[in-house]
């Protein structure tokens, strides 16, 4: 599946349990000897009441993220569509996150407010979040928030004129980010509207990034940049809508589409700790 170019292999690992190891993974997300995905997702039993299951996301190099919304749109459409339900509660390394079909396949997730302390991003000595002293080239002076995952926002003039691949990566991997971070390029083209693209752990440009799209919108309103509650973020992939609620929560809208389906052959399925790959 994918929501807006960002796109994910999805494992049903409630029947048979689907643990894949670290070489499993990298083969499986590989697009020249694999299938081919920005990350591994599989779909758990839930353990929290209540909840209608659990996504677990991998990255490609066989770590583990703790969120990424446009994968959880893709999941959440597809147990809507197995259970006949409106809305239903998905757990995630993250948090709970609550989604619901809206027309087509357009997908709402309601989120919880997000984090700004140090501590909660996680930083690995106190600063004030609203502008971190680091730089890299034309990236600097960026906001720090947390969605269950970690995010750094830098504000430009032009999105389109930053490389991001030759700069992003020093962000990412500074020393005051213990775990890393997304790092979001945004550029603000009119008070209800970002033009954005993300470099991701653990070091991918994807079309697309749900929580990034929603880390852009929290730091301009609260860098002072925009007022409104509902923007509309514009990445190399598509559009989504993040409205930000009274509460301080988050709605984030979005498609998520169904690429194509099938049977995960025997030598994929491996749950081992080290697994070679096989030949042709």
């Amino acid at each position: 599946m994918h929501g807006l170019g960002n796109d994910f292999v999805i494992v049903d690992g409630r029947a048979q349990p689907f643990r894949p190891s670290a070489d499993a993974i990298r083969l499986i997300c590989d697009r020249h000897v694999g299938i081919g995905g920005d990350q591994l997702l599989v779909i758990e039993e839930p353990s929290v009441p209540q909840t209608h299951g659990r996504m677990r996301i991998y990255n490609v190099d066989g770590t583990e993220a703790e969120t990424c919304l446009n994968a959880t749109r893709c999941v959440v459409r597809l147990l809507i569509d197995e259970s006949g339900r409106d809305s239903l509660l998905l757990e995630t390394l993250g948090g709970l996150v609550e989604g619901s079909r809206c027309s087509g396949e357009r997908i709402a997730l309601r989120l919880e407010a997000p984090r700004w302390e140090w501590d909660a991003i996680p930083l690995a000595a106190p600063r004030d979040t609203l502008k971190l002293d680091l730089a890299s080239g034309p990236l600097h002076w960026p906001t720090a928030v947390s969605l269950g995952n970690p995010h750094l926002v830098c504000f430009v003039e032009s999105r389109d004129a930053v490389d991001v691949p030759r700069w992003a990566p020093a962000l990412q991997n500074d020393p005051l980010l213990p775990e890393g971070a997304n790092v979001g390029v945004a550029e603000l083209v009119a008070p209800d509207r970002l033009r954005l693209v993300v470099w991701e752990r653990p070091g991918i440009l994807t079309r697309a990034c749900g929580s990034g799209a929603c880390a852009a919108v929290l730091a301009a309103r609260r860098r002072g940049l925009t007022s409104e509650r509902r923007v509309t973020v514009e990445m190399p992939g598509g559009l989504l809508e993040v409205a930000v609620r009274e509460d301080g929560g988050l709605v984030l809208t979005g498609p998520a589409a169904v690429a194509f389906a099938g049977q995960l052959p025997e030598h994929l399925q491996d749950t081992g700790p080290k697994m070679k790959e096989r030949q042709p």
